[in-house]
C-alpha cells in the first residue's frame, strides 16, 4: 500500500498544522470526501494559497477513488504553479499509470518538457495524446503550440487546421491559425482564417487589430484602416488605435486625418508605445 503523504510528512517531520475544521475565514479546513478537497484546493490556488491548496490536493488524493485520476492531475498542477516540475512531473506519471486512456496527464508532462526546454520530447507526447483522442481539438492546437515553439511552423500549421476541423465554431483556433500565417509572410490565406474567427467573434477589438495587420501587408491599405477603425470604434478608451492609425493615415498621405488621429493618441502611455513599435516592425514600417 502506497504511504499516504502525512506519512511522509512525518517521516520527513514536516510540521503539520492543528486539524481545525472550519478557518476563521469560515472557509473549510478538510474536505469531507476528495471532490470537496479538490473544490478547496482550486479556491487557494486562485486566492495564491500555494501551501493549502497542495494540501487540499494531496487530502483529495487520498480520498481517491482508485479509477479517478483528476485529484492526481489537480495536484502535479498545483506542483507546476509552484514551480515544483520534478514532483508534477511524478504525479501526471502516477495518473498515466492509473489511466493509461486518458490524455489530461499526457498534456501535463508535454507542459513540463516545454519547460525544461525538450520540445522534441513535449512534441512525441502531444503527438500521442492526439492519437488517442483524434478528435479532441484542444489536444491538437496544443501540438500546434508546441510546434510553433520549437519553429516547426509548417507543421504546426497542419495540427492548427485539425483542430479547426476537429472544432470549427472556436473562433480561438481560426484567429491562431491566421496569426501563425501571418508569421509565416502568408498574409492572404491568413485573412480567411481571420474573416472566420471574426464572424464567430464580431466583438473582439484584438481581432480587428490583426487583421489590420495581415491587410496591410497584403497591400489592401484601405481595407486595413477600415478593419482598425472598426478596432477603435469596439474600445475607443485604447488610445493605443489612434496612434496607429495616425500612422497608417501618414503612410496613406492622409494628413488631415493623420493629423487628427495624433492629437487623440497623445494619451498613449509607455506600454503603448513599446506595442506600437513591435507592431509597426511587423507590418514594416519605417518611421
Amino acid at each position: 500500500m502506497e504511504p499516504t503523504f502525512k506519512v511522509i510528512a512525518d517521516l520527513f517531520q514536516v510540521p503539520q498544522a492543528e486539524d481545525l475544521e472550519v478557518l476563521e475565514s469560515g472557509r473549510k479546513r478538510h474536505g469531507d470526501n476528495s471532490e470537496e478537497s479538490r473544490e478547496l484546493g482550486k479556491q487557494s490556488l486562485n486566492q495564491g494559497d500555494y501551501a493549502t491548496a497542495l494540501r487540499h490536493f494531496r487530502e483529495a488524493v487520498e480520498n481517491r477513488d482508485p479509477n479517478d485520476i483528476e485529484s492526481l492531475i489537480d495536484l502535479g498542477g498545483a506542483y507546476e504553479y509552484g514551480d515544483e516540475y520534478p514532483q508534477a512531473l511524478r504525479q501526471y506519471e502516477k495518473a498515466l499509470r492509473a489511466n493509461e486512456e486518458a490524455t489530461e496527464p499526457i498534456l501535463g508532462v508535454a507542459d513540463l518538457y516545454k519547460r525544461y526546454g525538450r520540445f522534441n520530447d513535449a512534441i512525441l507526447k502531444l503527438e500521442e495524446a492526439v492519437e488517442r483522442q483524434p478528435g479532441n481539438a484542444f489536444n491538437r492546437i496544443k501540438l500546434a503550440e508546441t510546434l510553433r515553439d520549437a519553429r516547426d511552423r509548417k507543421r504546426a500549421l497542419v495540427a492548427a487546421q485539425g483542430a479547426i476541423l476537429a472544432k470549427p465554431d472556436e473562433a480561438y483556433y481560426h484567429y491562431w491559425t491566421g496569426d501563425l500565417l501571418i508569421e509565416m509572410e502568408r498574409y492572404n490565406e491568413a485573412l480567411e482564417y481571420l474573416r472566420a474567427a471574426l464572424e464567430l467573434s464580431p466583438g473582439d477589438d484584438f481581432l480587428y487589430l490583426r487583421t489590420t495587420v495581415a491587410f496591410w501587408c497584403a497591400g489592401r491599405k484601405v481595407e486595413a484602416i477600415k478593419s482598425l477603425r472598426l478596432a477603435s470604434d469596439l474600445d475607443p478608451e485604447k488610445h493605443f488605435y489612434h496612434g496607429l492609425l495616425g500612422i497608417l493615415y501618414e503612410e496613406t498621405d492622409q494628413s488631415e486625418e493623420a493629423k487628427l488621429e495624433s492629437e487623440r493618441a497623445a494619451k498613449m502611455d509607455r506600454y503603448d508605445h513599446d506595442l506600437l513599435s513591435r507592431l509597426l516592425i511587423e507590418m514594416k514600417i519605417e518611421l
